[in-house]
């Protein structure tokens, strides 16, 4: 479930990223190379409103793409994490309990939730597919041009390498909006049955399109990668990730967030525009077969630029997508993540989860007067960790 409220809705316009690149003694969860299981960390779809707020004539969607990199065809089974809360007395959308009274009805709870849908689709070799999450994949267009949202090759009219095709594949729209939640695609064979394929790469664009102001931007992000380990993967469904009996490579240990505090004042254009940092992070166990999400205690252990220390820690269950500021307190200001508390424009903050590994992203937004805008980068990770971490699938 959605862990913190956006402080506003630009704050949703930030775009989930990968995770840092490899080394070889430390955690193997990679950007930049094919792997046997994607996680997109953030899938953002909202019409007129984001995080509570009204906004018309704004519609936010992300772009999904997924490749596979190898010779051959790949079958990937991917389940959708929802991660809204919901009214227990309306059933709809919620950040806050006040957005669950009605005018003569009272309140209802602002109840947390998660649950996921799952698809299969089949990728020919070296095919790229891409999809919109409001809108997902079905049916088949095979002669240009294609039509967004339908498969190109229908196994009878068109066929891939080998005489291969997308026949059989359908990737749904998420669930509802507006939609907060992530995506983890594994590789498998025919029969649903994990393997030890590292094939598949993927990007997420979100794409941010404001009629009433005429304005559209895009963020482009990698998804994040965990690779297979060869001849460790058995054929059933709980996938081991690191620890003694490892099938993948394990999360890390720990991740080093390098931020600025929020609310500090852009040091470079001095044009008064506010820095705010939004964290993402997604725990590495989660059950799907039962649905039940994963979760994590996290710690933040949190240095300015002289070296003074602060600690807090939460628990991240399913799914965090918040400012900084907003982890500790509800009041930004008061944060220990703010520049105010920090007493410093920019620090580093140790993040361990306990109980279970993270993976995570970061994105960087100015707010001025005139504009917005926003600059990801990514999370150092490092060591493994000494416990396995485990997806259970159907």
């Amino acid at each position: 479930m959605r862990q913190v409220r956006w402080a506003s809705w630009t704050v949703g316009l930030a775009m989930a990223l990968a995770v840092s690149g490899v080394r070889p003694v430390a955690a193997d969860v990679t950007s930049d190379r094919a792997a046997a299981i994607l996680e997109w960390p953030s899938v953002i779809f909202a019409e007129d409103s984001f995080g509570g707020f009204e906004v018309p004539g704004a519609t936010i969607n992300t772009i999904i793409q997924l490749s596979n990199t190898s010779t051959d065809p790949v079958d990937v089974h991917c389940f959708y994490d929802n991660a809204n809360s919901h009214c227990t007395n309306t059933g709809q959308v919620c950040g806050e309990a006040s957005e669950c009274c009605l005018m003569g009805a009272g309140c209802g709870i602002c109840l947390p939730g998660w649950n996921e849908t799952d698809f299969h689709v089949r990728i020919t070799p070296r095919q790229p597919l891409g999809w919109l999450a409001s809108e997902g994949v079905s049916g088949f267009s095979t002669f240009p041009p294609k039509e967004f949202g339908t498969f190109a090759i229908d196994g009878v009219t068109n066929f891939g390498i080998g005489g291969s095709s997308n026949a059989g594949s359908r990737i749904p729209p998420v669930p509802e909006e507006p939609f907060l939640g992530a995506l983890t695609c594994i590789v498998t064979d025919e029969d649903g049955i994990p393997v030890d394929r590292n094939v598949i790469k993927g990007e997420a664009t979100i794409e941010v399109n404001l009629d009433a102001a005429d304005f559209i931007t895009v963020g482009k992000s990698n998804a994040i990668g965990i690779q297979a380990i060869e001849g460790a993967v058995n054929d059933d469904n709980v996938l081991v990730l690191g620890g003694p009996d490892a099938e993948y490579n394990g999360c890390p240990n720990f991740l080093i967030l390098n931020h600025f505090f929020d609310g500090a004042e852009d040091p470079v254009t001095d044009d008064g525009a506010q820095i705010a940092t939004i964290l993402e992070l997604v725990p590495c166990t989660t059950n799907f077969l039962r649905q039940i999400p994963g979760a994590a205690v996290v710690q933040y252990l949190v240095y300015n630029e002289f070296e003074q220390r602060f600690s807090t820690s939460r628990l991240v269950r399913c799914l965090l997508d918040s400012p900084i500021s907003n982890i500790d307190t509800t009041q930004s200001s008061r944060s220990i993540f703010s520049a105010g508390v920090s007493g410093t424009v920019a620090g580093q903050t140790r993040i361990t989860g306990v109980g279970g590994g993270l993976i995570g992203s970061a994105t960087l937004t100015f707010e001025g007067e005139t504009a917005s805008a926003g600059s990801a980068y990514n999370l150092n990770q490092f060591a493994d960790r000494d416990e396995a971490d485990i997806i259970t699938i159907p």
